[in-house]
């Protein structure tokens, strides 16, 4: 099979080579399988996807995959009003693809209903920095066309690589149509509503059924049905999703190279707005978060308190659910290098570990979080102990 093709800049490719001469962080050993149908996501001793589910293997992930840096003068004023918030926004991203490039395999998009267009396309903090300077460094193309927009919080932080739902999930699958046999790529997002901190930012609509529905049209403007792994497909003829993962589990890797995977990140009430009369998600393209094991939609987890929720993400991992999880939040585990969540998220067997750090931030430490090189995924150190402790 084609192996993916890593197309770094010099500087990324500088920054990562320094990294994996200095540290490597895990050790594999071999997969008692074998087969011609191999991922080149997985190690070289770890080759092959036969015998493997795709809850069996772990990969590192991004958070608020999309998100550019806040310029100074608008940190600064965030600061005025909030201190501690401006030090938690002080992070960005480099492109979607370049981060595939580098082996991460869960992006997350921040995403607000925008059915007339327009809505976000004139943010106040970005406004009051150009008439304080003259100068403004923002450019709304984009934002003023009806449709689902990919930002972090109106007014306030809301420079994006991928302005639209649409632009992100485009980016995604041009990647991997030139990358068909990558392991199944997990998009997570939040549905964000309500209104912002800053004084004078404007309320982000509320994500009713029709939003909800409107949102999976765009999903399959983008990606055809047959790339996605959803809910159905998962169930089959169990009467319940949760009794499908735990009696069936999901589906074989091997199968599921080159394909997507939806899930919504949020907590009961949007939940249930997304279901709706559908309490095992059928018929839906999303995979929505459960805040219990025993739900009938239960496959999917955010838990991301790598530390304190670690024997939870065990028992749900080790069951069948699949699991996202943090290695840091807040820029605090970078600006400390402070490895504990780090550490406790690998260990814990979540599928997904999250981070704003693949690359190291100089300026703060030399904190980062990666899979040795040419990886994307490890074996799951909860699901395969035998042959891969």
């Amino acid at each position: 099979m084609k192996r993916e093709v890593h197309s770094l800049s010099g500087k990324i490719s500088r920054v990562l080579s320094t990294f994996l001469a200095s540290s490597v962080i895990f050790a594999f050993a071999p997969l008692l399988a074998s087969a011609d149908s191999c991922s080149p996501d997985l190690p070289a001793r770890v080759n092959c996807a036969v015998g493997l589910a795709l809850n069996d293997l772990q990969s590192v992930g991004s958070h608020n995959s999309y998100k550019l840096a806040i310029p100074l003068v608008e940190l600064e004023m965030i600061a005025e009003v909030n201190p501690r918030a401006a030090m938690t926004l002080d992070y960005s991203h480099i492109e979607l693809s370049e981060q595939l490039d580098l082996g991460l395999r869960q992006i997350e998009l921040d995403i607000l209903y925008d059915p007339q267009g327009g809505r976000y396309a004139d943010p106040l903090l970005p406004r009051l920095a150009k008439e304080q300077s003259g100068v403004s460094e923002f450019y709304s193309t984009g934002l003023d066309a009806p449709g689902f927009k990919v930002l972090h919080a109106q007014d306030i932080d809301v420079r994006s690589s991928c302005v639209t739902w649409v632009d992100c999930l485009s980016v995604i699958k041009d990647w991997s149509d030139e990358n068909p046999a990558h392991i199944p790529l997990l998009i997570m997002f939040n549905a964000k509503e309500g209104g912002g901190t800053f004084p004078g930012s404007q309320q982000a609509l509320n994500f009713t059924a029709q939003a909800y529905a409107e949102l999976e049209r765009e999903i399959l403007t983008v990606l055809p049905r047959e790339r996605l792994i959803t809910p159905d497909d998962i169930r089959g003829d169990y009467p319940s999703l949760r009794e499908a993962v735990l009696a069936r589990g999901w589906p074989d890797l091997e199968q599921s190279l080159g394909k997507i995977i939806f899930a919504l990140d949020e907590g009961p009430e949007k939940v249930a707005v997304y279901l709706g009369e559908n309490e095992s998600a059928q018929g839906k393209l999303i995979f929505p978060n459960s805040v219990s094991e025993d739900a009938p939609h239960a496959a999917y987890f955010t838990l991301n308190d790598s530390i304190g929720q670690q024997e939870r993400i065990r028992q749900a991992v080790q069951a069948g659910f699949l699991v996202r999880t943090r290695a840091d939040a807040n820029t605090f585990q970078a600006r400390e290098n402070d490895t504990a969540a780090r550490q406790a998220a690998f260990t814990s067997g979540a599928h997904y570990i999250s981070t704003d750090y693949y690359l190291p931030r100089a300026d703060f430490s030399e904190y980062t979080v990666r899979l040795p090189s040419e990886t994307a995924a490890r074996c799951n150190p909860q699901r395969l102990l035998a042959p891969c402790h």
